[in-house]
């Protein structure tokens, strides 16, 4: 099973709003990094699948970003590397890429949602 850490200060913009009266922010939008990253690892197995290099590379790094921005930064790291190689003329995703590339997903995920619960 792979583990990863959450870098804990880029959730704490989202509890500094939560502070100055926007209950619940950060369960919320860590559930839309949730079901929109579930869709972006989709997209990028797709793409791979169908050799579009480009939809990989747009794909990846907005699940990079969107990674970043919740801490999860293994996760963010990897899509850094898959969007540089498909810059470079890459277009499919070795079997085992897509599935370490999953496992962090899985791991970033379980370790969003402790750390909000």
């Amino acid at each position: 099973m792979t583990t990863v850490q959450i870098d804990q200060s880029m959730l704490e913009q989202f509890r500094m709003l939560e502070r100055a009266g926007k209950p619940g922010v950060l369960k919320q939008m860590v559930g839309m990094f949730l079901k929109g990253s579930a869709e972006q690892i989709a997209a990028i197995a797709a793409a791979s699948a169908a050799a579009d290099g480009e939809k990989l590379r747009v794909a990846s790094h907005t699940l990079k970003s969107n990674a970043a921005s919740f801490g999860a930064t293994a996760l963010a790291e990897s899509c850094r590397e898959i969007e540089y190689a498909a810059k470079a003329g890459t277009c499919t995703l070795a079997a085992d890429a897509l599935e370490r590339l999953r496992a962090l997903h899985q791991a970033s995920c379980t370790a969003l949602q402790r750390a909000i619960d």
